[in-house]
């Protein structure tokens, strides 16, 4: 190699043999080869070549012409010289569909043509090779790597456009709300983000504005915004959710309006009136889960242990917790009750520890001496009372009649000492839609315990 050195375009030859158009007859033949194989690509790569001038930091590579002492075959960077001569004699593309494109660039690149190229000279093909697959192929990280989904929006911001799922998820980052699995869930979903939050009806039906990458919530409560924010991205980043679902339109606004209740509009608003006086606000949400006179699925018909749906997700941040909860969306009770019951039991008393040690809540003064929630000697009758009592101060609401009977009671279905029984009597047996109740009548505690903690 002999480093970097200008040769005159007219000493470059294009390698009728190259890689990308296979073996031709000749130099025409390769020119329309190539215009053939890429198509409007070349033409693209044309008008760019005229407007912006060959990259300075993507030299050719070429080998000295066997057949011609005095010129030179370019190894890589047969596109763009096949663009420079079909831009200096646009008849090269007659009878193409690309001649008068050509024609029309022609006129413009004769005002300031590319009379010498940099190129790296190699002494054979061969040696060049190993440098052009690098340009090619990835090669396990050892050549080219393009940009995922998420550095091309960045790229984009760069430029001042960015898109709306970059805007959201850094958004949701820089909130300390976006795990792992979540951030993992999404990869090759960000084009579904988009679809959602471009949408102008987030605006209308949310209060959700979301323009060139700033995020404005209409009621000003940031602590909500983002919490509607995070709901949104856990729905679309679930695993049985496909681009069918918001596929077009009026998918989209369906979709965005089954998040309705946690809407940040201003107050005393449920949306705008758009263009035509009509308004263009949320669709009061079901609290059966009906829609179009259609009933909701009884929950026991469910496949899993975790109830699915939008409505029914728990939207949890710390990791261990939230990988716990998406096992339980993938067990099937029919098939592992045991397992079902046990995952309930161990879910429901990690996520009160947690819940108690983030609230700071003090510990009762029978189990004084214990330093954290979690240490041995603390039963579990006492911690969920405990965090019941600073969700629900009066102790009363309707919600968690079922939540309150299960902590006080022995002999319902789905209380704590049922739960006691499956962890340490081998004689304890579940049916499956017993474990399926007894998870839909915890559901609303566990719902309120993380809905609680994604407030702060």
């Amino acid at each position: 190699m002999e480093g970097i050195k200008e040769i005159a375009t007219g000493k470059l030859a294009v390698d009728t043999g190259n890689f990308r158009i296979g073996d031709q007859d000749g130099v025409r033949e390769a020119y329309l080869a190539m215009l053939d194989e890429q198509k409007d690509n070349l033409a693209n790569l044309a008008d760019d070549i005229v407007t912006l001038g060959l990259s300075p930091a993507d030299p050719f590579i070429v080998c000295p012409d066997l057949d011609n002492a005095k010129s030179f075959v370019v190894c890589e960077g047969n596109r763009r010289l096949t663009c420079i001569r079909l831009l200096e004699t646009p008849a090269l593309a007659a009878d193409t569909p690309y001649h008068k494109k050509f024609l029309a660039l022609s006129q413009k690149y004769k005002l300031s043509p590319i009379r010498k190229i940099n190129c790296v000279l190699m002494p054979d093909k061969e040696t060049a090779f190993q440098w052009i697959e690098r340009k090619h192929l990835s090669l396990d990280g050892r050549g080219v790597a393009q940009w995922n989904s998420v550095a091309t929006g960045r790229a984009k911001a760069f430029r001042g456009k960015v898109r709306p799922s970059l805007a959201v998820v850094d958004y949701l980052k820089s909130k300390n709300m976006m795990p792992a699995q979540l951030s993992n869930a999404l990869k090759r979903r960000t084009t579904n983000l988009d679809r959602v939050f471009q949408m102008p009806y987030m605006k209308d039906a949310l209060g959700v504005e979301i323009d060139a990458g700033e995020i404005r919530f209409a009621n000003g409560d940031v602590k909500k915004g983002a919490r509607l924010l995070h709901k949104m991205v856990a729905a679309l980043a679930e695993k049985d959710f496909t681009v069918n679902k918001i596929r077009h339109d009026s998918d989209r606004k369906d979709f965005i309006d089954t998040f309705a209740a946690d809407a940040v509009l201003k107050a005393g608003s449920e949306g705008e009136a758009d263009g035509k006086g009509k308004f263009a606000g949320a669709k009061k949400s079901d609290p059966k889960g009906q829609r179009s006179g259609k009933s909701a699925p009884s929950p026991l018909e469910r496949k899993t242990l975790a109830m699915p749906g939008r409505e029914f997700a728990l939207h949890i941040l710390e990791p261990r917790l939230n990988a716990l909860y998406l096992e339980s969306k993938e067990l099937n009770p029919e098939r592992m009750p045991n397992a079902g019951a046990i995952m309930t039991r161990v879910f429901l008393e990690l996520s009160t520890d947690y819940f108690l040690t983030k609230k700071k809540a003090p510990i009762p003064e029978k189990h004084q001496g214990k330093k954290h929630w979690s240490d041995i000697g603390i039963n579990l009758r006492d911690k969920m009372e405990a965090a019941l009592r600073m969700i629900d101060p009066s102790y009363k609401d309707p919600a968690f009649k079922e939540v309150r009977r299960g902590i006080s009671g022995g002999d319902a279905l789905h209380s704590i000492d049922a739960l006691h029984e499956v962890m340490h009597q081998l004689t304890a047996d579940r049916d499956p839609k017993e474990v399926k109740r007894i998870w839909t009548r915890w559901q609303p505690y566990m719902a309120a315990l993380f809905d609680s903690l994604s407030e702060e």
